[in-house]
């Protein structure tokens, strides 16, 4: 059942630079959508992903998420943008601290 893997890319407030991470052994549950609109098409892309651990991890709201393991670094040549164009790209909507009971795990919300 955790056989997925994402890498997630922080932002970094001080110094205003990508931080990266890779995550192995979870699962994550997403769709792919698309809405027309009047100015044109709109992704609606979500997903939960589901991160057994008893450890303490750092993911935030408004992190970014792509599945499986990314190589690529984001840095004053590659931004966001550059993710945008080559990936299926998840922002964290919310993360929920679920390592009490009998499946320690993190449930993140992704769009």
């Amino acid at each position: 059942m955790f056989q997925d893997s994402i890498t997630v890319f922080h932002l970094n407030d001080e110094t205003d630079e990508y931080e990266k991470q890779y995550f192995e052994d979870l699962y994550f549950d997403h769709t792919k959508g698309v809405s027309i609109e009047k100015l044109g098409e709109k992704s609606n892309n979500s997903g939960t992903i589901i991160i057994p651990t008893e450890k303490e991890i750092a993911i935030y709201e408004k992190d970014i998420v792509i599945e499986g393991k990314i190589e690529d670094d984001l840095d004053q040549d590659k931004r966001l943008s550059y993710l945008k164009s080559k990936y299926t790209v998840y922002e964290v909507v919310a993360v929920d601290d679920l390592r009490k009971g009998d499946l320690p795990h993190y449930e993140i919300e992704v769009k």
